[in-house]
């Protein structure tokens, strides 16, 4: 069996007087293989722990496994082991293997590092077969952006983790001299569980159907939602990314009638509140509406029929 099949994970470390914790992305690698890794490290007053990612190619599919490690720590290296799988999507069985290794600490510019060489053990007593390779890692200062705390938060795992800092939305109360073009909130009373809607624009269109694309608003940390078009689902836990969510809807309605559609957070990302960019494109024309929710409000915009 080739090593991309395998599943296995650790945890290097190197203790120092330098801030080690945060995410860290790279590989590790055999002779005619190099895999994708990440390594998470939280820090605390007396110890190191965290969670790794590894991410293998299966028939062109992402196959991601994360897992905890224990570590201990001597005078001059830090040795590691494997843990408890936590979470996978993997399309083939994996092998009951033991990951065993030590890194070392080095920094260039500005840059860490850590590097250093891994060996395996397996559980299974039929199988005698071992693997030893080299792992190379980067901290990276944008943790947001890592496959690792994207999945990690839909396990709610995240927020366990020293280096993330929560961040809970800020409410700001309205001026009091409110001018009649700010989005208006509905203030109905509401029923347990429901959101307050907030018209944040209105668009004229022509077309007889309107093409819907939705993106993530800045850092990709996970954001999903669902949309409803005049009360009906149209569309439900989406994801947010970099690559667009399109969605065509009917738009065959009389000049004096409207549609409203409305944006709900299924999920808050990493960074609450949930925000969204959506593009409208009516024919040849764009419009671009940035929008944000929690679970106690939502986003709608209005859709009006030119004259």
């Amino acid at each position: 069996m080739k090593i991309q099949a395998l599943v296995f994970f650790l945890f290097p470390l190197y203790l120092s007087a330098q801030d080690i914790s945060g995410v860290w992305r790279g590989y590790i690698k055999t002779p005619g293989s190099q895999l994708e890794y990440e390594l998470a490290i939280s820090s605390g007053d007396k110890w190191l722990a965290g969670y790794s990612l590894l991410i293998y190619l299966n028939d062109g599919i992402e196959n991601i496994g994360i897992k905890k490690a224990k570590i201990r720590q001597t005078k001059n290296d830090i040795y590691f082991e494997d843990g408890e799988l936590v979470y996978d999507n993997f399309t083939t069985q994996p092998r009951r293997i033991k990951m065993f290794g030590n890194l070392a600490l080095s920094t260039k510019d500005t840059l860490m590092i850590l590097r250093g060489n891994f060996s395996t053990r397996s559980l299974d007593f039929r199988d005698t077969r071992t693997y030893t390779g080299e792992i190379y890692l980067e901290k990276t200062y944008r943790p947001l952006m890592s496959k690792m705390l994207v999945t990690m938060d839909e396990l709610n795992f995240v927020h366990g983790l020293s280096f993330v800092k929560v961040k809970r939305p800020i409410v700001k109360k309205p001026p009091a001299n409110t001018k009649r073009n700010e989005p208006a909130v509905v203030t109905k009373e509401l029923k347990p569980g429901e959101r307050k809607i907030q018209k944040i624009s209105e668009i004229f269109f022509s077309s007889d159907s309107l093409q819907l694309s939705f993106y993530d608003n800045g850092t990709i940390d996970g954001d999903t939602i669902s949309m409803v078009l005049n009360g009906k689902p149209i569309a439900e836990k989406i994801k947010l990314t970099t690559n667009a969510y399109r969605i065509m809807i009917p738009s065959k309605i009389n000049t004096d009638d409207s549609l409203m559609l409305v944006m709900h957070a299924e999920s808050l990302g990493l960074i609450p509140p949930n925000t969204g960019l959506l593009v409208i494109m009516d024919g040849a024309t764009r419009h671009e509406i940035r929008f944000e929710g929690d679970m106690q409000r939502s986003s709608a915009v209005v859709l009006r029929k030119k004259r």
